[in-house]
């Protein structure tokens, strides 16, 4: 159920493993709109957000939160990303294309265009989100993760992240992007939406303290059931079943967080590495592990005076390939 699957994505998110930071400087912001929320905030840091209707079966959450010195920002979901309807021919014939609005039976304000994979429309929306704030947003890494939600009957689930590098008139930065893609495939056509969104901007030293800020966040986060029951009603499936598809989607993204929480430092780990242009690679030969030059992003092998060299194919007989661990 699409309204389901949007909602999940706000329950918890992705990284790094949820830790004791500014335990106890938190505060609860109640969704000012429509009483769909709770969650805990750091106190002292500029909250805005709440629910967002755009039609009947077109609510949309979005909280932001901006540290005191402003320099700080990490945002949880995005209330500009429609719902989106793919072009198909019929669209085309009548003259539309990607960008038009489209507002079926006026139930929620969907945007025309084609289906973008996770990590794909992370960049897209990285760089709408990012470019004002940056001199110079430079991409450092754009990657297929693990999705949220799995896929169901006749649907598309992908998902992915990027890093930036931003040079800002307050320093350099780190800005991320994780989402997570849904299409859902009805006869001729369908639609898609964006599952999973979440964003930081952050300076470079801070870029972790965002990451696990974040997820303390977003781990206390509680939808209200009766909202849940009666936006339910609002799509006609309201009933016992459609209340336990929820639980179990719930609990389907608890099962997510911590599968990702095992993997935190790893992937914070990667991220840096993706600033600092190295990879992480291991000998199969010996087994050691050593960073090097990411390069032109081509194999990386290794002589017999652990020289590395970047090179699409064996530059000679004495070298062989070290793996980049993933």
């Amino acid at each position: 159920m699409r309204q389901i699957l949007a909602l999940a994505m706000f329950a918890l998110v992705t990284l790094v493993s949820c830790t004791n930071l500014f335990a106890s400087d938190w505060t609860t912001f109640q969704d000012p709109a429509e009483q769909a929320f709770q969650i805990q905030v750091p106190k002292g840091w500029k909250i805005t957000g709440g629910t967002y209707r755009f039609g009947k079966l077109d609510p949309r959450i979005m909280i932001d939160m901006v540290s005191p010195d402003g320099k700080t920002d990490v945002r949880i979901g995005d209330y500009h990303v429609p719902p989106f309807a793919p072009l198909v021919p019929t669209m085309i014939n009548l003259g539309w294309r990607e960008g038009h609005p489209y507002s079926p039976n006026g139930v929620a304000q969907e945007i025309v265009a084609n289906y973008r994979p996770g990590w794909v429309f992370a960049d897209l929306y990285g760089q709408g989100r990012f470019a004002s704030m940056c001199r110079h947003l430079g991409l450092k890494s754009m990657k297929q993760q693990n999705t949220v939600h799995p896929s169901a009957p006749n649907t598309t689930t992908t998902a992915g992240d990027v890093v930036y590098s931003c040079d800002s008139v307050d320093g350099p930065q780190i800005a991320y992007v994780f989402s997570e893609t849904q299409f859902y495939r009805m006869q001729s056509s369908g639609s898609w939406l964006v599952s999973w969104l979440y964003s930081f901007i952050a300076p470079q030293g801070r870029a972790q303290d965002a990451l696990k800020l974040a997820l303390q966040s977003l781990s206390t986060l509680t939808i209200n059931p009766q909202w849940e029951y009666h936006q339910l009603q609002l799509n006609g499936a309201a009933g016992d079943a459609a209340m336990t598809e929820f639980r179990k989607a719930m609990s389907d993204i608890h099962a997510d967080y911590e599968r990702r929480s095992a993997a935190s430092q790893s992937q914070f780990d990667s991220m840096d590495r993706a600033i600092r242009g190295v990879d992480l690679t291991i000998d199969p030969v010996n087994g050691k592990q050593r960073e090097v030059w990411t390069g032109t992003g081509s194999t990386h092998w290794i002589n017999g005076l652990e020289q590395v060299v970047d090179s699409p194919d064996q530059p000679d007989p004495n070298s062989h390939r070290i793996n980049t661990v993933p």
